[in-house]
């Protein structure tokens, strides 16, 4: 390689090198705020209320530490897949960092209400759909993964959406929560190997 090779390499070695530690950090942020969750019995959910206030601020600061954590890895994936499809990828990746913003902001104000949900939910499965309909045919496993991710996004945008959902048909969209951890964990292997090639 070139010196000049070399030096338009380095920074896009370098970001992706930050998205895929953000992702992975984002995965870990996800993992950190279930485990405590689960062990509260759901009272993260529940608020300060249920949990007191000193651990109800580290479930916002992980609420909002696995959306921020995700923005370097939104910017990058617009970017890289861009010349793929310019015009799906400009609307995924705003898609995406909306919805991770939103998310963000909610966790940080503890102020989510349903329409806030029903928004930054749907904003995600654009995001998805987006990457996974442009990344799929370089990266079959990872597109597959990520558009499935997307269906049971909108899915759970939608039965979000209505109030009066049966609990039992709102089960049908538990899956995108470990899926989105799993997610972030994928992304950062591909973001960080596609670094090392």
């Amino acid at each position: 390689m070139s010196d000049e090779a070399a030096l338009i390499a380095r920074p896009r070695d370098t970001r992706s090198s930050v998205a895929g530690f953000g992702a992975l950090a984002a995965g870990i942020a996800w993992v950190a705020w279930a485990v405590l969750n689960t062990r509260t019995h759901g009272g993260l959910d529940a608020g300060a209320g249920a949990v007191g206030e000193p651990l109800a601020r580290v479930g916002a600061l992980l609420m909002v530490a696995w959306n921020v954590l995700l923005l370097p890895a939104a910017l990058t994936l617009g970017d890289e897949l861009a010349p793929r499809a310019r015009e799906r990828m400009r609307v995924a990746t705003i898609a995406g960092i909306a919805s991770l913003l939103f998310w963000a902001i909610g966790g940080a104000t503890r102020t989510i209400t349903p329409t806030l949900e029903v928004t930054y939910i749907a904003l995600s499965a654009v995001w998805w759909g987006g990457i996974g309909l442009t990344i799929r045919a370089e990266r079959p496993w990872f597109g597959t993964f990520t558009l499935v991710l997307a269906a049971f996004a909108a899915w759970d945008a939608f039965l979000t959406a209505f109030v009066s959902v049966p609990f039992s048909l709102y089960l049908t969209a538990a899956p995108k929560l470990p899926l989105s951890i799993i997610w972030d964990f994928s992304l950062a292997f591909e973001l960080l190997r596609s670094r090392r090639h």
